[in-house]
């Protein structure tokens, strides 16, 4: 999945991206779920250098809580529910 971020500085060596707010992690981590079900760990495999595992669990919490996201306790996955 490609995620669009500002980008603050760049050259051969290195890019330098501003991390997303929470409520932009929130719409990434949705894109992400509504492609297909997903584990915390493939998430954070995606998201490693942007949003820390904690902010990760945070988020997919508020989703369960607001009733658009499910965890299957079988397979491990998040599921997007709307």
């Amino acid at each position: 999945m490609k995620i669009e971020l500002d980008i603050v500085y760049d050259d051969d060596d290195v890019t330098v991206f501003i991390a997303p707010t929470e409520s932009e992690a929130e719409e990434i981590i949705a894109k992400m779920l509504k492609k297909k079900p997903m584990t915390l760990k493939e998430i954070y495999m995606v998201l490693s250098n942007l949003v820390s595992d904690e902010k990760i669990r945070k988020i997919l919490r508020k989703m369960m809580e607001e009733n658009k996201v499910e965890f299957n306790q079988d397979t491990k996955k998040y599921r997007w529910k709307k």
